[in-house]
């Protein structure tokens, strides 16, 4: 892979991981409906169009999509009206902790990392192993290994891409399987059901990129 193909590989996936990370991190809003009926997806695989094609089918179908889907948000990620039932907390810790609690050792750990890497508090509203901030965590890391690769910093780039590979090991593949299968085990419509295949399939890529 040459530099400019190189680049624009990051350049495409920086785009990706940071709306999906504005689709986790709150309700939805028209900028960002109309995002998903203008967005164009390059992939050798089908898994990808198919799920944003049920994400587009949801919304056309909605006669209120931003009152619909921001009821959607509140049942499967704040588990808002529900006594007893199934909600997708997007929480790393939530499914990693043996009590299934927020802010524990998931929370710590990606927390550190992010401090490391001279990164403060992504969102004053939000624990640091959300998946919307992991998401975009990964996102800033396709930015900087672009300005990396525009200049030629090839140790700085190696050392970018490593890092990637093990928060995309560590991180998002140790625990967003079950996420997404709770995601779609909720009651409401195929709109985030639809985005939590999307996610799962671009993992997928991402894992495949990395060779893990």
């Amino acid at each position: 892979m040459d530099k400019s193909e190189l680049i624009q590989l990051l350049i495409e996936r920086e785009e990706l991981y940071k709306f999906q990370a504005r689709v986790y991190r709150r309700e939805v809003d028209k900028k960002l409906i109309d995002t998903i009926k203008s967005l164009e997806i390059r992939s050798d695989s089908s898994d990808l169009p198919e799920a944003l094609g049920v994400v587009r089918a949801s919304a056309a179908n909605s006669e209120d999509p931003l009152t619909d889907f921001a009821v959607d948000y509140a049942r499967i990620f704040l588990g808002a009206g529900i006594a007893k039932g199934i909600a997708a907390y997007p929480y790393e810790s939530v499914y990693t902790s043996r009590d299934r609690l927020v802010m524990q050792d998931a929370y710590e750990a990606v927390m550190k990392i992010y401090r490391a890497n001279g990164i403060g508090k992504l969102d004053a509203d939000l624990y640091e192993d959300h998946i919307a901030l992991e998401l975009e965590f990964m996102g800033i890391l396709c930015r900087r290994a672009i300005e990396f690769a525009e200049v030629g910093d090839k140790k700085a780039l190696e050392e970018n891409l490593e890092l990637q590979k093990e928060f995309l090991k560590d991180h998002l593949l140790n625990w967003t399987k079950e996420f997404f299968d709770s995601i779609r085990s909720c009651p409401g419509s195929n709109f985030y059901k639809g985005f939590a295949s999307f996610t799962e399939a671009f993992l997928k890529m991402e894992k495949e990129l990395f060779d893990l």
